[in-house]
């Protein structure tokens, strides 16, 4: 529909509202809502597909079903109330319908009382709608509703406070990097900036008077040396006890003797202070308070953000922990209530809960929770109100029983401590507008230097909490040491002792479920790694085996800030006095709902198989092995013509030039072009006569990245000693270095497996693989190096190949795998050494499945002959279609769950896992890996990836 065209249409719309609708929510919503769309051009809304009174389960058991209004995936959920009402009182309803509209959740939710329409976001920003307009603006302002258009467009609001905030922390932090890059102190800097931030957004939203910042820099100060003197005096007189009496500043209440106890100011540049100018010129009453947290992540290199594993989550992320940890339990003992003295013991209740966030940041969790706690106490009282109005009583007014003091951080960065002050200083401001009117005297500002303190969570005493909430830092094992310290990582090994994490992350979780009271609540996002192997015993399994219940998990998702990554979002309860009865696990990146009467530490929708046990028959003799680990990979590996070279000036090192094969190339090209470098020597002096060649290269690429290394080493070993007696000398790199010329990690094991296999092929597989795509195998001739990106299982036979090449097997992978992002990683320790072969197999069964495996392969060769590598093989089966080769492999399961006499309709890895545990009591019940024991008919096929000669 052509605006000239809409808004007369929009109009007629506008005038029959007022005319024939008296705003009943019963009886006329459906009609209204059913004009709407006809005045955006539709034929109706259940013509254009929307749903009316739509089904919502709601996420807490005792709620039961809800119906929303009207349901129009994936654009927008209307939810009526009738004509005159608040429509603030409604946002938790809305919101909590949003969350529940899964899958394909709509985008939009509009809250409408035939007057207003405010239109939410929730993915953007909670705290308000991103754009309120009246029924008679619709006309002019359709563009805030362009969503309903049959050809949708994108909203134009006038409240998208977080394009606001951005352009506000942009313009403060430019002027801060300039700071620090003239040499100003980092700290100091910091702190200047925090306290003028303040100042602006004091000034704008009524607690400065007389617009005291923006006249100061603006026209009191001609350049950055007369701005020095003025805003000192400012911000001193901000921290003055009562009201400025005279002079240029006066009538400046005070503020807190927190953040403005020590002013120190900066003297700007030109520069400098034009970016203050314009950053007056922003409505900071309309900034977020995630501002400081921006602020805090722009202020900060990437370097120092990475050590500190700081990154941001959305509100809408954090509601996924604060709404089933504080707004659910406190939500349904509102709903409970009968009479006021139910309702004034609440409100006493609420007086006395503390809430913890123990790696706080800039302090958005606790940004949050205290705006939620506020709202429940408001409709509390509410209720008291009504209560003593229907009885004759008159309002009483009353003290807020929430107060940030009870809303609890701790932070080991000295500045995010600070930001997270005045986040929550701000909040309560902020509140008392949304809740109170505007009428309540916030000054001074709470002080919370005991509240928000300076510490780090893993060494010093956590405070008191009733709930326990937050975005711990996280980062990988191997890099701990790089960006946190040896000294530190010792520190953490000799109080933790063998924590066994694969994750920064995951110290946080059984020291937070200690801290927790009988019947406390804990919510932490975390990096998926929790869900998986060490890190799960240390993390998970801990709060389950602990008297902890999961009661509402999002298995993964997303990152919702800039880190690449992905995270799981675990709630918990420990003890039973507030265990709901029904508990939900998220699915499909937080999108699909799953009520489940247990939620698994593994967070995933299938049988946890968790409880699985090593089988001694697996592990020995030893045939599943990583490739080989060069540790320098550049100087190791030849180009074909360099091997070739090197090979034809010095035959003795072309006995030592292998072809070399990585995951990559094994399935996206059609054959071997790499070639290494393998010297297994151990003595310098035979090295040097057998291979000069080759030894003089690694003598060039090599040798002096080891001796680097070393010292590295040695010098790290003495800083940490120094710091730490009893740390433990670390030996790694000077191994390396006393045999430079042979790779980090040869893996002699696998190549004695490899060569003993008659059929002079094994089987290899990428480590890492697709998410979405089926394992890929393939044999490999036995003079071909597998690196250390490929899995090598020492067997040359079809029956081994199908087993491993089978659905059940994955099944199994994935379950008991560690992961990549998304991605499956295989690891032998949890996925091999726990994998049960099947045993009894008939000759028949073996013959069937290594057939199965021969037609694989030979179909798998024809598709090469035309030039489709395998990896465009698999990718095409990752949607539907018809394909021989989806076909074969769907024979191969069929004969697969044949030899194991697994029941097709029930859990195969149940079945699995109750193989596992048999087999742990009797070895008898299962069978030996590998399939050359059952001789001939365990082979079907000869084909093996194999280079061109190298001469």
């Amino acid at each position: 529909m052509e605006p000239e065209e809409l808004r007369p249409s929009l109009s007629t719309f506008v005038e029959w509202r007022r005319i024939h609708l008296r705003g009943d929510e019963k009886s006329e919503a459906q009609i209204f809502l059913d004009r709407l769309f006809k005045a955006f051009g539709h034929d109706g809304a259940i013509e254009a597909g929307a749903i009316y009174e739509d089904r919502i389960q709601r996420r807490i058991d005792y709620l039961g079903v809800s119906y929303a209004d009207l349901m129009w995936k994936p654009r927008v959920l209307f939810e009526m109330k009738k004509s005159g009402s608040d429509l603030s009182r409604h946002f938790r309803q809305a919101f909590d319908y949003w969350q529940q509209a899964v899958p394909t959740r709509p985008r939009y939710v509009v809250l409408c009382n035939f007057d207003e329409f405010w239109i939410y976001d929730f993915d953007q920003q909670l705290d308000a709608p991103m754009d309120v307009l009246r029924v008679e603006e619709l006309p002019e302002r359709h563009e805030a509703m362009a969503f309903m258009l049959p050809d949708e467009q994108p909203p134009i609001f006038e409240n998208n406070l977080v394009e606001v905030t951005r352009e506000a922390a942009a313009q403060v932090s430019g002027a801060f990097r300039s700071m620090v890059a003239r040499g100003v102190n980092r700290l100091q800097a910091q702190h200047f900036v925090l306290q003028c931030v303040v100042a602006m957004f004091a000034e704008d939203i009524g607690l400065l008077p007389s617009q005291m910042f923006t006249r100061t820099v603006t026209t009191d100060a001609q350049n950055g040396r007369e701005a020095y003197d003025l805003l000192g005096s400012l911000l001193r007189e901000m921290n003055t006890p009562g009201n400025t009496s005279g002079g240029r500043f006066e009538g400046t209440p005070y503020f807190n003797g927190g953040l403005f106890a020590d002013v120190q100011p900066v003297q700007m540049t030109d520069e400098e202070l034009r970016a203050m100018r314009a950053a007056c010129t922003t409505n900071w009453a309309a900034v977020r308070p995630e501002i400081f947290g921006t602020l805090f992540e722009t202020s900060m290199d990437a370097g120092e953000r990475h050590a500190y594993g700081a990154h941001f989550t959305t509100q809408a992320d954090i509601m996924k922990i604060v709404g089933p940890c504080i707004v659910q339990p406190w939500q349904k003992r509102i709903d409970a209530a009968k009479n006021i003295n139910d309702y004034e013991r609440l409100l006493l209740d609420m007086a006395s809960f503390r809430v913890l966030d123990p790696a706080c940041g800039s302090g958005n969790f606790l940004y949050v929770a205290y705006r939620e706690m506020r709202r429940l106490e408001a409709e509390a009282k509410r209720r008291v109100d009504e209560r003593r109005r229907s009885s004759g009583n008159a309002d009483q007014a009353a003290f807020s029983y929430v107060t940030t003091d009870h809303f609890l951080g701790l932070d080991s960065n000295p500045y995010a401590v600070e930001v997270a002050k005045v986040t929550l200083m701000m909040a309560k401001k902020l509140a008392a507008d949304e809740l109170e009117g505007g009428q309540a005297n916030v000054l001074p500002l709470d002080n919370l230097d005991e509240t928000i303190l300076y510490g780090d969570a893993l060494l010093n005493p956590w405070p008191r909490a009733d709930v326990i909430i937050g975005n711990p830092p996280y980062m990988g094992r191997r890099k701990m040491a790089d960006e946190l310290g040896a000294g530190y990582v010792g520190e953490l090994a000799e109080r933790y002792p063998n924590p066994g994490v694969s994750d920064f992350v995951t110290y946080w979780f059984p020291l937070a479920h200690d801290a927790l009271p009988d019947g406390g609540r804990a919510g932490f996002v975390a990096t998926q790694a929790i869900r998986d192997g060490d890190s799960r015993k240390r993390s998970l399994d801990y709060i389950t085996t602990n008297d902890g219940h999961i009661f509402d998990a999002v298995s993964s998702q997303t990152w919702s800030g800039d880190a690449a990554v992905t995270v799981s979002i675990v709630n918990w309860v420990k003890g039973s006095p507030f265990e709901p009865s029904e508990k939900t696990l998220w699915l499909d990146n937080g999108e699909l709902r799953l009520p489940v009467e247990v939620v698994p530490p593994s967070l995933r929708a299938v049988t946890d198989v968790r409880k699985a046990v090593d089988l001694a028959v697996n592990k020995r003799p030893k045939s599943c092995f990583q490739g080989q680990t060069t540790g320098n990979v550049a100087g190791f590996r030849l180009s074909r013509s360099a091997a070739k070279d090197m090979a034809t000036r010095d035959p003795g090192s072309g006995e030592y030039i292998h072809p070399m094969l990585s995951a990559d190339p094994m399935i996206k090209t059609l054959g071997i072009s790499q070639y290494v470098i393998d010297l297994p020597h151990t003595d310098s002096i035979k090295v040097h006569a057998e291979a000069s060649g080759a030894l003089d290269h690694l003598r060039a690429t090599v040798l002096p990245t080891r001796e680097s290394a070393a010292a590295d080493e040695r010098r790290n070993n003495e800083e940490s000693l120094a710091a730490n007696p009893r740390y433990k000398r670390k030996k790694h790199h000077s191994k390396f270095l006393e045999y430079w010329w042979r790779h980090a990690y040869r893996r002699d094991d696998m190549l004695s497996a490899v060569a003993a296999l008659p059929r002079e092929r094994y089987i290899a597989l990428s480590i890492v693989a697709a998410a979405d795509r089926m394992s890929i195998y393939n044999f490999v001739g036995a003079g071909v190096r597998p690196d250390a990106s490929l899995q090598v299982f020492a067997f040359d036979d079809d029956y081994s190949f199908g087993i491993l090449s089978s659905s059940l097997h994955r099944a199994w992978l994935d379950e008991r795998c560690s992961k990549l992002e998304t991605r499956p990683r295989y690891t032998p320790t949890t996925v091999w050494n726990t994998f049960p072969w099947p045993a009894n197999v008939t000759d028949f069964q073996v013959a069937a499945i290594a057939e199965a495996t021969k037609n694989i392969i030979e179909a798998r060769e024809s598709y090469l002959d035309h030039g489709i590598t395998l990896g465009r093989m698999y990718d095409a089966l990752r949607v539907s279609g018809s394909s021989p080769l989806r076909d074969l492999h769907d024979a191969l399961d069929a004969a697969v769950l044949d030899a194991y006499g697994f029941a097709p309709g029930d859990d195969l890895l149940a079945q699995l896992l109750a193989l596992n545990l048999a087999g742990a009591e009797d070895p008898a019940i299962i069978g030996r890996p590998g399939g050359s024991q059952f001789g001939s008919i365990a082979y079907s096929s000869t084909y093996r990836l194999e280079p061109d000669p190298l001469n």
